[in-house]
C-alpha cells in the first residue's frame, strides 16, 4: 500500500509525506501517528452519508447493520469498524450501547445522540477464502437507504465476464488499479489526512471515541445492562 500512497502524494504534490505502519491501521506524518479510517473513503458509505446530510432520507427510525467475517477474527475490531461506519454515515456519535455475545457472534443495540437506534449483528463464522458479507440499511419515515442491491445479501461485483470462464472484477479506481477494495480505501484515507491537518485531528478524535464505545460494549457484556459511553 505504501507504493500506492507514495504515488498519490507525488502526483498531487502533497507537501507532507506519509508512511503506513506495518499493519496499515495508522500512518505517520511529520513524526506523529494518526489512525486511518478506510470506510470514510469508501464510496457506498460516502453516498449514504450524503443522503442523510442533504435531508433526502427524512427522519431516521432504525439503522440495521450485519457483518459476517472470518473465523478467528477479533470481533471487537469488527465492532470498531461498524461503530465507525454508523457514526460516519449518520453524522452522530453513539451515546449508549447494550451488547450480548455467544461463541463467535455478538449482537448490539446502540443509540446515537441524534436519536437513531441501531442494531449490529456480528459473526465470525466464515471459512478461509470466503469473502466478508456485510450490509448497512437506514430505515426512515421517507424510505430506506441501503449499501447493497435491493433484496440481496451478498456483495455484488463491479464487472462480470461470461463465456468459457465466468470472471468477476472489482477494479474501479484507475489510479490504484490492482489493489483490493480495502487497500484502496485505506490508501485513499491516508492520502486524505496527509493533505489535511484538520482531518488528521478529526481522525484522532473519532478513533478515540470509537474506543470508548467498544469499552462500554465490553462492560455491557459483563453486566448485561445498557452502558452509557463516557465523554
Amino acid at each position: 500500500m505504501q507504493k500506492g500512497l507514495d504515488f498519490l502524494l507525488s502526483k498531487y504534490s502533497v507537501e507532507d509525506k506519509a508512511s503506513f505502519s506495518i499493519d496499515g491501521k495508522t500512518v505517520n506524518i511529520a513524526d506523529k501517528t494518526y489512525p486511518v479510517l478506510p470506510y470514510e473513503s469508501e464510496r457506498r458509505f460516502i453516498e449514504m452519508r450524503n443522503l442523510v446530510l442533504n435531508g433526502r432520507l427524512g427522519n431516521m427510525c432504525t439503522y440495521r447493520i450485519g457483518h459476517t467475517f472470518k473465523k478467528g477474527s477479533d470481533i471487537f475490531e469488527m465492532l470498531k469498524r461498524e461503530i465507525g461506519i454508523l457514526e460516519f454515515t449518520i453524522n452522530s456519535i453513539v451515546k449508549e450501547i447494550f451488547a450480548i455475545a455467544s461463541g463467535n457472534a455478538m449482537n448490539c443495540i446502540v443509540e446515537t445522540e441524534n436519536g437513531c437506534v441501531c442494531t449490529i449483528e456480528l459473526g465470525a463464522t466464515l471459512e478461509n477464502g470466503q469473502k466478508d458479507v456485510d450490509k448497512h440499511e437506514i430505515i426512515t419515515d421517507n424510505g430506506v437507504a441501503c449499501d447493497r442491491v435491493v433484496d440481496t445479501q451478498n456483495p455484488q461485483e463491479s464487472i462480470y465476464v461470461y463465456g468459457k470462464k465466468e470472471l468477476t472484477f472489482t477494479d474501479t479506481d484507475a489510479e490504484l488499479y490492482g489493489y483490493s477494495e480495502m487497500e484502496i480505501n485505506t490508501i485513499r484515507n491516508a492520502f486524505a489526512i496527509a493533505k489535511s491537518k484538520d482531518l488528521r485531528y478529526a481522525n484522532v478524535e473519532k478513533a478515540a471515541h470509537i474506543e470508548k464505545v467498544v469499552t462500554a460494549a465490553k462492560v455491557s457484556l459483563e453486566t448485561l445492562e445498557n452502558v452509557k459511553v463516557e465523554g
